[in-house]
């Protein structure tokens, strides 16, 4: 009977043991299967951020881009030519000015005899057959102040504020009355300095600028200023001189 139960006892032990080394194996089973699986996705990963590189680095290179020929104006205004009715009246207009060989006249309409006047004004050119107006575009605080023809087609036109007292004159700019195109010469750093006028003598065009000697705009004096080796070629370098010989600014430099 003692060995009955012996024996009994050894079976169950034995399979205790038993199932306890099986589940000790399952698990382990599981363990490799679950990092293995992990494994083979995180090489699938690799793989396709490998690819995606690959895709990214064998794109097509985009073409360069050339621009299109483009009408040459300044950064900051562009004019609109206009064909006026030639039986228009020009009126509060300073004087005309011709070119050399006649073959224009220029104005500036709507400022009064010295372009001094408040308000926006526009250019007036007239030719043999036909008149035409010059208005700068989408800006009514700004109006060309002086116009000066420096050969038969382009005219050197100051442009600054259209109201304001302390505004006597302007920036620098170049008008091509053929092809409406325009190109600034000179933006003055300072609000303090402003060109009047503008007159060309061979090749050297006299520039009067009226510099304010406070910060409030009550003093000012007038300055005689010089445009050396003037050319309408805008490629090349122009000095532009104070009335102490000191080069105060570069065109095209």
């Amino acid at each position: 009977m003692k060995n009955n139960k012996l024996s009994f006892i050894m079976c169950s032990l034995l399979v205790v043991f038993t199932l306890g080394l099986t589940a000790c194996f399952g698990s382990k089973g599981n363990s490799t299967s679950t990092q293995s699986s992990g494994s083979t996705d995180s090489k699938k990963i690799d793989s396709s951020n490998a690819d995606n590189n690959n895709k990214e680095t064998q794109k097509p290179k985009e073409k360069m881009k050339t621009s299109s020929p483009t009408v040459k104006n300044s950064s900051e205004i562009k004019f609109i030519k206009q064909e006026m009715d030639n039986n228009s009246a020009v009126s509060f207009n300073t004087t005309w000015k011709s070119n050399k060989n006649g073959s224009y006249n220029a104005c500036i309409e709507g400022k009064g005899s010295e372009a001094l006047e408040e308000g926006t004004g526009k250019i007036i050119i007239k030719d043999p057959q036909k008149v035409y107006s010059f208005q700068i575009e989408n800006n009514s605080k700004l109006s060309p102040k002086y116009l000066e023809w420096v050969d038969d087609k382009n005219l050197l036109v100051v442009i600054g504020y259209s109201n304001g007292s302390i505004s006597k004159g302007g920036d620098l700019y170049m008008l091509n009355v053929d092809t409406g195109n325009n190109e600034i010469l000179i933006k003055m750093p300072s609000k303090k300095e402003q060109i009047m006028s503008a007159e060309k003598n061979g090749d050297i065009v006299n520039l009067k600028v009226n510099v304010y000697d406070d910060d409030v705009y009550n003093k000012c004096h007038v300055e005689n200023w010089t445009i050396n080796s003037f050319s309408t070629n805008s490629k090349n370098k122009m000095e532009v001189k104070n009335s102490n010989g000191k080069v105060v600014y570069t065109i095209n430099g």
